[in-house]
């Protein structure tokens, strides 16, 4: 059986380019030195796992693909709760954004570990025969990982921008540097 890699990597491009339709608003909405700083942000949190996961035990890390799953749909609960939850209820709908962030940022992270593992414990299969090797149905997934931690690092980056978190975070222009108030910048 001849195999095409046409039809597989035409579908990967239209992937990456959906993903991209998907991501360029937040583009237009945030300074490009903003992005570039939680673009150094993810890369660090990601590598940083990543050689976690590449040094780690064979399949040490395979188990918690559950509980990351059930994390991931406790996440995405959070992520529709201002559609149900009333504006009344600023509180509540502060905690599930809050849920939404950090816990993502966590479940994301975790995902990048088991999903590292899961490529590695792939590719010995692959070299024993037992499957095909697939680099493009592996990337996808550290892919989708990459740009769920991003976007999360892009909206804390943001927070500190406009609200200001403390000495290590704050980003102020030249001009705003100078008018900073309590950690705060142009307040």
């Amino acid at each position: 059986m001849v195999f095409s890699y046409v039809p597989k990597y035409a579908f990967w491009m239209a992937f990456n380019a959906t993903q991209a339709a998907f991501v360029a608003p937040l583009m237009t909405m945030a300074p490009p030195a903003l992005l570039a700083r939680a673009g150094i942000y993810t890369v660090a949190m990601m590598s940083s796992i990543a050689f976690v996961g590449a040094t780690a035990r064979q399949e040490k890390y395979l188990y918690i693909g559950g509980p990351l799953l059930a994390g991931a749909a406790i996440v995405a609960v959070s992520g529709f709760a201002p559609l149900l939850v009333p504006a009344t209820a600023v509180r509540t709908l502060a905690i599930t954004e809050n849920l939404w962030l950090w816990g993502g940022l966590a479940v994301f992270g975790g995902f990048t570990l088991y999903d590292v593992q899961k490529v590695l414990h792939h590719a010995r299969m692959a070299e024993r025969g037992i499957m095909k090797r697939d680099p493009v149905n592996e990337s996808i997934s550290l892919e989708l990982d990459f740009l769920n931690i991003w976007v999360r690092m892009v909206q804390i980056c943001e927070f500190c921008l406009f609200r200001g978190c403390g000495q290590g975070l704050t980003f102020c222009s030249d001009d705003a540097a100078e008018e900073k108030v309590d950690g705060g910048c142009g307040e």
